[in-house]
C-alpha cells in the first residue's frame, strides 16, 4: 500500500467551471479518507484527478513515491470502484473476480489465491460459481469491491459505491467495508454525499464546499469543532441552527444577543468588541426545554416529529412574520405539545460561534 498525496491541485474545464482550487492533501498509507460534500463540490473531480480519468489543470499527484500527474490510470498501480456493478452477466463470480488478473497475465495459481482470499474476505464463497443475475444488489456490490481487491492495488478508490442500495443494504456494506479495511490495512479513498456514510467510514473526513477543503479531520472533530459555518451546517443532522447575534456586555460578562435570544458566556469567553456581529451555531441535540424565565430565548411548539427514540420538534422564535425557525431534538418523554409556549437552553459546552464576514470559528 502508498499514501496519497495531492499538492496545490487546480482544475478548470474548458467552459470555465472552476472543480477545484488548490487542493492541498495527504491521504496517510492504510488510511480511509472520505470526501464528502454537497453536489457539485468537486469530490468526484478530486477522486478521479487522483485516478487519472482526470489531468489537472496544475499542481500534481503523487501516489507512494511516484509522481502521476500525468501517468494513465493502467499505470498508476490504483483499483477504483464506481457506484454501478459492472460486472460480465455471462461469465460466474470467480471469472468475474478473475478476468483482471487474467488480463495482466497473473499464474493460475496466484491467481486462484487472490480470488479466494478475497471472496473469504467478503463472504462470496458459496457464490463463486453463480452468475451476477443470480445475486442481490448487496452481493454484486460486494463482488465490485473483490475484483477491486484481488489486484492488491497501492491504493483503492471508491466513488459512491453504495447509492444503488436500498437503506438497510448500505448499512450491512458499510459495515463490511470497515471490516474490510482494517484487514486489509489498504489505502482508501472514499466518495460521497451521505455524511452519515462519511462520519462512519472515515479514518478522516475531508469536507468539500466550491472546489475547496473546507476541513479535514477525524469524523468527531468535524462534528464538534466544525472549521468554519458552512462544515457546521453540513455536518450532523437534522442541521444546525443559526443565530445571527451581536457581543454585548452585561455585568463584566460577554453575551451573544439578538431579538429575544440572550446568551450568556464565561469571561474567558469574550470573542471580540462590544457591537461585533457573530454567528451562533446551535445543534438542535444541545437544545433542552425549559421554564421561559430561565431560558435564553422563548420559543412556541410548531411541529412536533415523534422518532421512537427521540422526538424532532420545530419551534418558531418570534413572530410568525419576522421570527425564526428553530429545530430541538428531546427526549420521547418530553411534555410538548404543538402551539405551547417553551423556553429553549443551550449547552454552553456545545456552541459554535462563527465570525459573521469570514464564517470561520471564532470559538
Amino acid at each position: 500500500m502508498a499514501s496519497v498525496r495531492l499538492e496545490n491541485v487546480h482544475k478548470t474545464y474548458p467552459n470555465g467551471h472552476v472543480a477545484a482550487r488548490g487542493l492541498d492533501l495527504e491521504i496517510e498509507d492504510g488510511e480511509l479518507l472520505v470526501f464528502v460534500g454537497p453536489s457539485g463540490c468537486g469530490k468526484s473531480t478530486a477522486l478521479r484527478m487522483i485516478a487519472g480519468l482526470e489531468t489537472p489543470s496544475s499542481g500534481r499527484v503523487c501516489i507512494g513515491d511516484r509522481e502521476c500527474t500525468e501517468l494513465p490510470p493502467q499505470d498508476r498501480d490504483i483499483a477504483m470502484v464506481f457506484q454501478s456493478y459492472a460486472l460480465y452477466p455471462h461469465k460466474t463470480i470467480r471469472e468475474n473476480l478473475a478476468f483482471g488478473l487474467r488480463m495482466r497475465g497473473t499464474g493460475k495459481d496466484e491467481m486462484e489465491q487472490r480470488v479466494d482470499r478475497a471472496a473469504g474476505a467478503l463472504g462470496l464463497e458459496e457464490f463463486l460459481e453463480r452468475k451476477p443475475g443470480q445475486l442481490s444488489g448487496g452481493q454484486r456490490q460486494r463482488v465490485a469491491l473483490g475484483r477491486a481487491i484481488v489486484r492488491e492495488p497501492q491504493a483503492f478508490l471508491f466513488d459512491e459505491p453504495l447509492s444503488n442500495l436500498d437503506a438497510k443494504l448500505r448499512v450491512q456494506t458499510r459495515a463490511e467495508l470497515s471490516r474490510m479495511h482494517r484487514r486489509l490495512g489498504a489505502t482508501m479513498v472514499y466518495v460521497t454525499h451521505d455524511q452519515e456514510e462519511a462520519m462512519t467510514l472515515g479514518t478522516r473526513v475531508a469536507v468539500m464546499h466550491e472546489g475547496i477543503f473546507q476541513q479535514v479531520a477525524p469524523p468527531m472533530e468535524v462534528y464538534r469543532r466544525p472549521a468554519n459555518r458552512f462544515v457546521g451546517g453540513f455536518v450532523g443532522s437534522p442541521a444546525m441552527n443559526f443565530f445571527e447575534c451581536q457581543l454585548t456586555e452585561e455585568d463584566g460578562k460577554p453575551r451573544l444577543a439578538t431579538g429575544e435570544l440572550s446568551v450568556s458566556l464565561e469571561p474567558g469567553d469574550w470573542l471580540g468588541e462590544a457591537g461585533n456581529a457573530v454567528i451562533l451555531g446551535v445543534r438542535p441535540h444541545d437544545i433542552e426545554l425549559v421554564a421561559t424565565e430561565v431560558a435564553d430565548v422563548p420559543a412556541r411548539v410548531d411541529v412536533i416529529e415523534p422518532l421512537g427514540s427521540e422526538m424532532l420538534i420545530h419551534l418558531q422564535v418570534g413572530t410568525v412574520e419576522e421570527g425564526q425557525a428553530v429545530r430541538a431534538v428531546i427526549p420521547p418523554e418530553a411534555q410538548a405539545s404543538v402551539d405551547d409556549a417553551v423556553g429553549l437552553r443551550f449547552r454552553r459546552d456545545r456552541l459554535h460561534i462563527f465570525h459573521s464576514e469570514s464564517e470561520r470559528r471564532l470559538n
